[in-house]
């Protein structure tokens, strides 16, 4: 039976249907959960219990969990090696209210974002990642760019107003390596600073802008 469902969360609609067979598939789903089978993240939305073999990756599940959204903040800045701290909450934006779930595989974490600001700087990823069905198995997600995510940090730090707070904001707050964004995009940097319009947001654009061509 598990070796049915597929590999990725899936709804009450398709699980129903492939369990069409069963008298009462609803009865059927309430016993994979209660062996805990499958786990649920949110009512209506599931998943194989990693105990079978999955490793799942958060960021697909993020995507799927709540949407449109796309992986940033925290998260992505980890992701992309940008600060040093592992981040167990996986940190997303979307343009719909802020929300937040708490599931058996973790914590995840939506920050509102106006449609205008969503899309410059969000890339779609694939990986691969092994499975119960194959040794290898692609799948894709989408999460912000390292320009991106640091922008949209920046952008929830009301305290930034110059380009002069940057480098400690960076460096102390963020606990990064200065050395780990010199190479930035600064193209797409100034897209997204010219779409956010925040004075955090231009000020980073400015001081990295200003720190690339002492280099």
């Amino acid at each position: 039976m598990i070796r049915t469902l597929p590999t990725h969360p899936f709804d009450y609609t398709y699980l129903t249907w492939l369990l069409r067979s069963y008298r009462s598939p609803r009865d059927k789903i309430t016993r994979l959960l209660k062996r805990g089978d499958i786990l649920q993240l949110k009512r209506g939305l599931y998943v194989v219990s990693p105990r079978h073999g999955d490793n799942i990756e958060p960021a697909v599940i993020s995507n799927l969990l709540y949407g449109p959204s796309y992986v940033s903040l925290e998260y992505a800045l980890s992701y992309w090696g940008l600060i040093p701290e592992r981040v167990h909450e996986v940190t997303a934006m979307t343009n719909k209210r802020n929300k937040y779930f708490s599931t058996p595989l973790g914590a995840f974490s939506y920050k509102y974002i106006n449609i205008a600001k969503f899309s410059p700087g969000v890339a779609l990823i694939k990986s691969k990642t092994p499975s119960r069905l194959s040794a290898e198995q692609t799948v894709s997600f989408f999460i912000a760019t390292r320009e991106k995510a640091l922008c949209d940090k920046l952008a929830t730090v009301r305290e930034i107003t110059s380009e002069y707070d940057i480098a400690d904001y960076l460096e102390f707050d963020l606990r990064m390596d200065l050395e780990s964004i010199s190479d930035l995009n600064m193209h797409l940097l100034k897209n997204i600073g010219a779409v956010y319009k925040k004075k955090s947001v231009s000020a980073l654009v400015t001081w990295i802008a200003k720190n690339r061509k002492k280099r």
